[in-house]
């Protein structure tokens, strides 16, 4: 058997990973990652998700992608396809993400006899913006699919593995293996930050001497932009030389650009809505400041990329932020818009003292998570368990 590049192991696996999104986000970035680092390392890998933009991705990092969709919280049709899908092609490792794929693919590996099989529900389900009897819906289906069906349930950081335990999870069923990031997409030159802060400021009108706000990622409930407008506005009328730059879009762009005009924000606030991989760099290139302003967070990534980028961050507290960020960053209290509009007030005025922060904060990414770790903890996860 042939040992391959960027692997310790001679045993070349099948992978497939199962999504229901066809959409950019914050666990569909974590899948590419995954598709990403297997490839590299001579695995061959599958994809099951919905159509849209990012099946083009997946495939253009290597994996071969069938287009599915989940339909129903138990989807016969898909487990049926999924169960002939893994026999055929004799399939090592099945690898679900989020809790509607978890149940169905969980439950067609365990039909087919497939003898890796990890699920991830990214966000704990008791931190979900939804109805209780919602969540209590969900809680059960993951203590019963992750016991009977899943080898090991994925916590991406020790607090978010103590919320899945209080979630009736199993300590002996949980694996907690950080998200990772490619450093050297994000660390930006001064000259190339100039020239990406120009083209945006360009394309969307905002002028070069503003001080910028910026904020990249979905917008969707969980995400707290709300607070962040509301933070901005009172911000403004202090210091109208700003302006805030929500990059992304989501299932609540329409109501936050309501909300922007509403308030009379549209030369001051811009929202960019879905944008390419290409124009990612720029966005983390532009702005003075980060700001994620999450109520909830599976883990973080985009203040992790933040912090490779070498902006100074705003970052609500909550404790997974906490732990990945540690001391880097400037917190407020979670979804609290006057606490966010202190903080504001006091990074645009000691720009000066933000610098300690920056550099502490790219040197913990570094150290902490390299997308070489990232790659590393799951192979050794999937071949533990092949090798039982």
């Amino acid at each position: 058997m042939l040992v391959y590049r960027n692997s310790r192991y001679n045993k070349i696996v099948k992978i497939l990973y199962t999504l229901n999104s066809g959409q950019p986000g914050g666990m569909e970035h974590h899948v590419l990652d995954l598709v990403e680092e297997m490839t590299k390392r001579g695995h061959e890998v599958f994809v099951w998700c919905k159509d849209g933009p990012l099946a083009q991705q997946f495939t253009n990092a290597g994996a071969k992608v069938i287009i599915a969709e989940i339909k129903l919280e138990c989807d016969p049709q898909y487990i049926f396809n999924l169960v002939k899908f893994l026999k055929k092609e004799k399939i090592d490792v099945l690898h679900a993400h989020e809790i509607k794929a978890v149940a169905n693919s969980m439950l067609a590996g365990f039909l087919s006899g497939t003898k890796v099989r990890i699920s991830h529900t990214h966000t704990p389900i008791s931190e979900w913006k939804v109805p209780w009897y919602k969540k209590l819906l969900n809680l059960t289906t993951q203590f019963f699919v992750v016991w009977w069906f899943s080898n090991k349930e994925i916590a991406l950081t020790q607090s978010r593995k103590l919320v899945k335990i209080k979630e009736w999870l199993f300590e002996w069923k949980l694996e907690v293996i950080p998200n990772g990031v490619r450093i050297e997409d994000f660390e930006l030159n001064d000259d190339t930050k100039k020239n990406f802060r120009n083209e945006i400021c360009a394309r969307f009108n905002i002028p070069q001497n503003a001080f910028i706000f910026g904020n990249v990622g979905r917008i969707s409930q969980e995400k707290g932009h709300a607070a962040l407008i509301e933070a901005f506005t009172k911000f403004l009328e202090k210091f109208p030389q700003t302006h805030l730059l929500l990059a992304g879009g989501g299932p609540l762009e329409d109501q936050i650009r309501e909300k922007i005009k509403s308030l009379n924000l549209e030369n001051k606030v811009t929202v960019t809505g879905r944008f390419t991989s290409e124009d990612q760099k720029k966005y983390f290139g532009t702005p003075d400041c980060f700001v994620h302003p999450t109520l909830a967070e599976g883990f973080g990534i985009v203040a992790l990329e933040a912090m490779a980028s070498g902006l100074p961050l705003l970052v609500s507290d909550l404790d997974v932020l906490q732990e990945v960020c540690a001391d880097t960053v400037i917190y407020f209290e979670t979804g609290d818009s006057s606490d966010l509009l202190n903080k504001m007030e006091w990074v645009y005025k000691n720009p000066e003292n933000l610098k300690i922060l920056t550099t502490k904060a790219k040197q913990r990414v570094k150290e902490l998570y390299s997308m070489q770790k990232f790659g590393d903890s799951y192979e050794q996860l999937y071949m533990s368990i092949i090798n039982l």
